[in-house]
């Protein structure tokens, strides 16, 4: 370890982009002087700087207690079918997992504490949706009759539960990347997925033999917007689906295109994205002065890429 960077060594696995989110977050780890843990794959033991030590008793991965709060009782009370990992969560600086919990959980804190004050920061920060009145906000969320709908237990990273100004009851599933793309696994179960997608009827007409004859891949950005349709229709609400990404992320674009050029013109206004840090910078303008704060510690340690131009790598 004494050879090591304080920053940890690099990941010869890693392409450019990836690597600059692992800095940026071993910038975050020295800053609140935090130390590094090995990190023990198949082959050998790695000092990667984006790993901490016992963050489930520190909480050292968020921005404030009510958060790592939160955290934790998503972890003792999780439901047999959720996706939350507890290591993930609480000790890799770098997953996309806590840094929703970091995004969304202050968002959860105002609209239990101020609800006007919530919806005016996200009718502002998402203007592309007709927020009249944020109803509720929840993470990591998988409907509980999942295996009714389609039998696909990939989480919403958040949802935000609103009314529009006419009325209507309204969701938007939101899919939060830091580093990663999308992933690339396909759907379990196409002959399932295939009849939603008949169902709906608001896909391309040519796009089920394609399924079978895997020119398209039922990828996860399909598979979440299926969850999210079938939900919706479960429920009687409109649903959106939001991909939220760094500004520059390498493969956010071309995921989402593959999705909406199979989508009929009619439906897809349905499918959105916006950069991270457009929707962080609305909330900093828009929250009340406590949050505004959070916001600006979550843009330095995520998006402020400049400051990977002044360390010094042999340190």
């Amino acid at each position: 370890m004494k050879d090591i960077c304080k920053y940890g060594e690099p990941y010869l696995g890693d392409t450019k982009f990836v690597a600059e989110c692992r800095l940026l977050q071993s910038i975050y780890r020295t800053e609140i002087g935090e130390n590094i843990r090995p990190y023990a794959s198949k082959d050998r033991v790695y000092f990667l700087g984006n790993y901490i030590e016992a963050g489930e008793e520190t909480g050292a991965n968020f921005f404030a207690r009510y958060i790592f709060d939160y955290a934790k009782s998503r972890v003792e009370n999780k439901k047999p079918y959720e996706t939350i990992e507890a290591d993930r969560l609480f000790n890799n600086l770098l997953s996309s997992q806590p840094m929703a919990f970091n995004l969304f959980c202050p968002l959860r804190k105002m609209l239990e504490e101020n609800p006007s004050a919530a919806t005016s920061a996200l009718r502002s920060s998402l203007p592309t949706f007709q927020i009249a009145k944020v109803i509720d906000i929840d993470l990591e969320f998988i409907p509980d009759n999942y295996k009714e709908l389609t039998g696909d237990k990939s989480a919403m990273d958040a949802i935000i539960h609103f009314e529009d100004f006419d009325g209507k009851e309204c969701f938007i599933a939101i899919e939060t990347k830091y580093s990663e793309n999308l992933g690339a696994n396909e759907a379990s179960n196409k002959t399932r997925e295939i009849e939603i997608i008949r169902q709906l009827k608001c896909f391309q007409p040519d796009i089920e033999a394609r399924i079978a004859d895997s020119k398209i891949k039922l990828t996860q950005i399909y598979r979440n917007f299926l969850l999210s349709e079938t939900y919706g229709i479960d429920i009687s609400a409109v649903s959106y689906s939001l991909i939220m990404a760094p500004k520059g992320h390498p493969s956010t674009d071309r995921e989402l295109k593959s999705l909406i050029n199979e989508l009929n013109s009619e439906y897809r206004y349905k499918v959105q994205s916006i950069s991270l840090d457009e929707f962080v910078k609305g909330l900093i303008e828009t929250c009340p002065p406590e949050y505004a704060e959070i916001y600006k510690r979550f843009y330095s340690r995520y998006l402020d890429f400049e400051k990977i131009k002044s360390i010094d790598l042999s340190e």
